[in-house]
């Protein structure tokens, strides 16, 4: 009983540190989002290629601003509560789940690893801890249920590593009529109305980074192994000025 409770406490810590890393990474990517305002940055579809729309703004996103090294020093320096953390983001890095007993590859549209986030869970796993990050646009009705699909791939697929018990998701809002609160409001009819989603938390506003209202918190039970309870980080980014048709 008391190895059974030792395990629970730590689990119960492991979750409320990961938490508050968590939110400092939002609070980086938000400062990141600002940046791209204050550069009057534009994405113009035209100039894309072959890449997908979703894509080609998260690369941006990723290789314009999240990545570069003097944005990293702001987060280790003026953010992070630890200037001697490391923070690396990826896109499109494979992670492997386990349907119907057969191997399937899932990519993570940002896979953010900071190895502070890997020491709150060297007990528990020798695994790479990551920060899993989905992207989404919205701009038509219809993609707020392909929004509502990656918290659902959250639930559904059981990784064959470790998974945080908080999960990322941005939208890139190329609407300019699409306020944060609607999207947040849209995105709460459809999990309501879902037979396959457990929310046992609705969107609700985050106070992460000062002066901006586009983060917002859920939390939802995954459909395998006891159900454990996992938390969304939600990040919405108005793209009307950013993107050109």
């Amino acid at each position: 009983m008391v190895l059974i409770n030792s395990a629970k406490k730590f689990k119960q810590s492991s979750s409320k540190l990961t938490e508050y890393r968590i939110r400092l990474v939002v609070d980086y990517i938000v400062h990141c989002y600002h940046l791209m305002i204050s550069d009057g940055r534009q994405y113009n579809y035209a100039d894309r290629g072959s890449v997908q729309h979703e894509d080609f703004l998260r690369n941006g996103l990723v290789n314009d601003y999240l990545a570069k090294k003097t944005n990293k020093e702001f987060y280790k320096n003026s953010i992070s509560d630890n200037p001697n953390v490391d923070i690396t983001f990826h896109s499109e890095e494979a992670n492997t789940y386990v349907k119907s007993g057969t191997l399937k590859d899932d990519y993570i549209d940002i896979s953010i690893h900071e190895n502070r986030l890997s020491d709150i869970w060297g007990e528990e796993t020798e695994d790479q801890i990551k920060f899993a990050v989905e992207c989404k646009r919205i701009k038509v009705p219809n993609d707020y249920t392909q929004y509502i699909g990656d918290i659902q791939k959250f639930a559904d697929r059981d990784f064959t590593t470790f998974r945080l018990p908080v999960e990322g998701q941005i939208a890139f809002i190329e609407k300019a009529s699409i306020t944060y609160l609607k999207a947040s409001e849209e995105i709460n009819k459809r999990l309501e109305s879902s037979l396959s989603l457990t929310t046992n938390s609705f969107l609700s506003n985050s106070k992460i980074s000062s002066g901006f209202t586009g983060c917002y918190s859920s939390k939802h039970t995954r459909n395998y192994g006891n159900g454990p309870v996992f938390t969304v980080s939600h990040m919405f980014f108005d793209y009307s000025k950013i993107v050109i048709n």
